[in-house]
């Protein structure tokens, strides 16, 4: 009789071999996207690669307001480096940067706290959701010459950069401009230097910048902060201080005069005998780091004390503060000896009618004492001299009695600060002579202009290859 096996299928197979039979099975089922995509993609070097020389530059800030970073673009732009230049659209870039065919612009999103979370949580979603826009960036910029931020912010895209150089494109140089320290800003909320959160980014910044390429800083005080405080000494620092660009031009090398302007434009409407005025002017983002009620105190007493010239004030731009601003101004109860203006200006404007300033004004304290205000640049751009609020680095810029004013050393409050603002207020609109000494010193200062800096300082290590 013809016996006949029984059909078990192929259990007693799987049963003796084990779960790495499932393992092999999975790899070489996934052999072709190992194959055509992760092993190619991470031994090419990059769509850049081969290609002309690239940088990406990377600012978490309005490029409308990054005048710095927008400047860098062009300059590397004349050196035929290709700019991928990535960075939030709240207001349209100068138009020199959106015509310039060498640099493409990719925006970044804005997060918002549009749901009032606790801070600590939307700082959470906001690094979270700024890790994937960054790392999307950066993976279609991979093959980069140079990847180029700003610092701040560097939370979280110092550590992003460094780890996707490390990991997706070891060819790339990093560099860091140094605007400010993220740690002092971060401090502005907590004002306490050994809050943990304070500490830790201070420890973030220390730690991971000397992962960078190469440095830059407004001032030579940050250079030497960086130095010494945070140990960078296997990098080169370069100082590159900021001039204003060729949109910035005084009054009197312009193709209109100042009376023109002064008639013709809707800032001025409705001001009865606009010439008698002293223009002073200050642009701001109206937030906690400058504090207007100094210079509304100023005006007051101004206001109030008989004999003096009367004053328009024009304060440009927009932020959180600027209703409670606005406001202030409104509970003061000014005479029309001192005017005020607030105003948002487009790119175009803002030089024109800043041509037209008797003086400027700055309340910038600086959250570390070793950065300084752009607005002085622009002012001294146009020619403009300035009156600022002391801090440890100011003297790099204004120079006391030549093309500015900078108040006494105090006692930081501010009722000290108002005293001394009024005080330097008089003292320009009642001396013609000094008035008129201070602005031949920002005339002169004006003939420093960003281009010729830039080419002195960084063209030469940037024209060859980087080393």
């Amino acid at each position: 009789m013809v016996e006949f096996i029984k059909y078990t299928g192929f259990d007693h197979v799987f049963w003796y071999t084990g779960p790495w039979l499932w393992w092999l099975i999975g790899l070489y089922l996934c052999l072709p996207l190992l194959a055509y995509i992760v092993f190619p993609y991470f031994a090419s070097k990059g769509v850049y690669s081969g290609k002309r020389r690239t940088i990406s530059i990377f600012v978490l800030g309005d490029l409308g307001h990054s005048p710095r970073m927008c400047y860098h673009a062009r300059s590397f732009s004349k050196l035929e480096y290709f700019v991928n230049l990535c960075g939030y659209l709240e207001t349209q870039p100068p138009l020199e940067i959106i015509d310039d065919i060498n640099v493409d612009i990719s925006p970044i999103s804005v997060v918002k706290n549009s749901q009032n979370l606790p801070y600590i949580l939307f700082a959470i979603k906001k690094v979270a959701y700024q890790f994937i826009q960054i790392m999307q960036l950066l993976l279609r910029f991979r093959g980069s010459d140079f990847i180029m931020i700003q610092n701040p912010p560097s939370v979280p895209i110092l550590l992003i950069v460094i780890l996707f150089i490390k990991i997706f494109s070891r060819n790339s140089k990093l560099i860091v401009d140094w605007h400010n320290l993220n740690y002092t800003i971060l401090n502005l909320r907590f004002k306490n230097l050994n809050h943990p959160l304070v500490r830790l980014v201070k420890t973030y910044e220390k730690v991971l910048g000397k992962f960078a390429d190469f440095h830059i800083t407004v001032t030579k005080s940050m250079k030497k902060f960086l130095r010494d405080e945070f140990g960078f000494k296997g990098s080169p620092i370069t100082v590159l201080y900021d001039r204003p660009g060729p949109q910035f031009k005084p009054i009197t090398e312009l193709d209109i005069s100042r009376s023109e302007i002064l008639k013709n434009h809707d800032i001025f409407d409705g001001i009865e005998n606009i010439g008698e005025y002293k223009i002073l002017m200050s642009s701001t983002s109206f937030t906690p780091d400058e504090d207007f009620n100094v210079l509304l105190g100023a005006l007051k007493k101004y206001d109030l004390t008989p004999k003096l010239p009367p004053i328009l004030l024009i304060v440009t731009g927009k932020g959180p503060l600027k209703d409670q601003f606005l406001s202030r101004v409104t509970e003061l109860k000014f005479s029309n000896k001192v005017i005020i203006k607030s105003a948002w200006l487009s790119s175009e404007d803002y030089p024109l009618i800043l041509s037209t300033a008797d003086l400027g004004v700055s309340l910038h304290t600086s959250s570390s004492g070793i950065d300084l205000p752009m607005k002085i640049v622009d002012f001294f751009g146009c020619g403009v001299p300035v009156v600022s609020l002391d801090f440890p680095s100011i003297d790099e810029l204004v120079k006391e009695g030549v093309n500015g004013l900078i108040t006494q050393k105090a006692d930081d409050s501010s009722i000290q600060h108002t005293e001394e603002i009024y005080r330097l207020l008089v003292q320009a609109f009642t001396d013609d002579h000094l008035l008129q000494k201070l602005r031949d010193g920002a005339i002169l200062e004006s003939n420093l202009r960003w281009d010729e800096n830039w080419a002195n300082t960084l063209n030469s290590r940037f024209s060859y290859d980087f080393k």
